[in-house]
């Protein structure tokens, strides 16, 4: 391919537009809370009874013949509180917040490997952890989160994904219904809490968080069957997000001391407002950050915005449902001074960037796991693994965050983007302007990030470093 210019991008959103999403409504793992017809264990803050009563089931229930694992029941909490506020605040938080949570995840990964993270989804199943934190968890969370007012938080959190779920596709030109496809844009965010039965959970910790995210309360049985408590996990998440992560939890995650899960699981899926010609891809080669090439097939069209500044060009190429790619290209020998610097790059990219621009790009599929327990400690979040910091989550001083686990995966076509994340935290008792177009070639290492347009919110970041892995 020649000496092209080139773009970095920090933050990714995982998308393919062509097979996500189904209309089937019902229940699922999105449904409301308050759909459900089984009650809680738990206490009230004086340590009283709650007024939920027990579940039929003492243990968890035999596996259906199929495989998979049943629950030990549901959970009836208040119904999630209808979206009033709006997503602005959590956008940016989520935004300020996802470029520490890229940082911090590359400094863990090999030079040449790819990374792709969710802001959006750790930051749901930390923000269903923040309510129960206390004294310096409680402060570290609000640092890391950007939490200034935590209702107003919450509720622009439950603004935004509801925002999300809500969005469809819409015609570009009105009042041409028959000579236009609107094309695709699905989302979904399913949240959970897998509960220990009897373990004295605070019914005001359990009823905010329902109201807050929609969260499904389920019971289930940790200290008996641990592999049984990871498929049942694995169970939700691969439901919400049709099976594009189904293996996240492992048995050896699980300890006899497990007594909380909070998961998240993200799928979203949209088309581009204008798409690649599948005829003007061709085969080319990318060079890797080491000096290596390889052969992949490029993508060749037209971008809506393109820039230029200090070492790096960029672009932006708009899906449908009010989202958008943008990836950022450093110019050869700048990455690691690019990404260093990649949310002053992006700031200063939609402040000066122009209309159009050529936007020649790798199509791909990659996944990632990411160990996000040491993510979190490095970026300052120490003291829920401490004792007595989660008190407003259960009246036991020994309830510690024990684990936190992440995956991603992403796929860029012709047609679209598809991106799936789910986020699992696992708890236990224990003791200058530009003024032409700029052609972008991204055939070496780059960052990208998908943003949701109305709310500014990172939904995915990371950075593409060999597009065949």
């Amino acid at each position: 391919m020649g000496h092209h210019a080139r773009i970095i991008v920090p933050l990714v959103l995982a998308l393919v537009a062509a097979s996500c999403g189904s209309d089937d409504e019902g229940s699922g793992p999105g449904q409301q809370p308050g759909d459900t017809t089984a009650a809680p264990t738990g206490s009230t803050p004086d340590g009283s009874e709650s007024d939920h009563s027990e579940p039929d089931s003492a243990g968890p229930d035999e596996s259906d013949p199929d495989g998979s694992t049943e629950a030990i029941g549901l959970i009836a909490v208040p119904d999630r509180r209808p979206a009033a506020a709006s997503p602005d605040v959590a956008g940016q938080a989520i935004t300020a917040f996802g470029y520490d949570v890229l940082a911090a995840s590359g400094q863990r990964v090999g030079a040449g490997d790819n990374m792709i993270v969710s802001p959006l989804s750790i930051a749901i199943a930390l923000g269903m952890m923040e309510p129960g934190a206390t004294g310096e968890a409680q402060q570290q969370l609000h640092d890391l989160l950007r939490i200034d007012d935590p209702t107003a938080w919450h509720a622009s959190m439950s603004a935004l994904e509801q925002d999300l779920e809500a969005r469809q596709a819409e015609l570009l030109v009105e009042g041409e219904p028959d000579e236009q496809d609107p094309g695709e844009f699905h989302a979904n965010i399913a949240n959970a809490a897998f509960l220990q039965p009897g373990y004295p959970f605070l019914a005001t910790y359990l009823d905010t968080i329902g109201t807050n995210y929609g969260a499904v309360l389920e019971e289930l049985d940790f200290a008996v069957d641990q592999a049984a408590a990871a498929d049942r996990i694995n169970e939700f998440i691969a439901d919400a997000t049709e099976d594009r992560i189904t293996d996240l939890v492992h048995e050896s995650d699980i300890e006899v001391d497990t007594v909380l899960a909070l998961v998240n699981a993200l799928l979203l899926c949209a088309s581009w407002q204008n798409e690649f010609d599948a005829d003007a891809t061709a085969d080319d080669e990318f060079a890797r950050i080491d000096g290596s090439t390889i052969t992949v097939p490029f993508m060749d069209g037209a971008g809506d915005v393109s820039g230029r500044g200090d070492g790096w060009v960029a672009a932006t190429k708009r899906l449908v449902g009010n989202v958008s790619l943008q990836v950022v290209l450093p110019d050869e020998g700048r990455f690691d001074d690019v990404a260093a610097r990649v949310d002053e790059v992006i700031d200063e990219y939609q402040r000066t960037a122009t209309d159009g621009g050529r936007l020649v790009m790798p199509t791909f599929e990659t996944r990632v796991n990411v160990e996000l327990t040491d993510v979190l400690v490095d970026l300052g979040l120490t003291a829920p693994f401490e004792l007595g910091n989660l008190l407003g989550i259960a009246d036991d001083p020994r309830l510690v965050l024990d684990r936190a686990l992440h995956e991603t995966w992403l796929a860029i076509d012709e047609t679209g983007i598809e991106a799936a994340a789910a986020t699992v935290i696992l708890m236990g008792a224990v003791s200058a302007p530009v003024t032409e177009p700029v052609p972008v070639v991204l055939d070496r290492p780059f960052v990208l990030r998908i943003v949701d347009d109305v709310s500014g919110a990172t939904l995915f970041a990371g950075r593409i470093m060999d597009p065949s892995a």
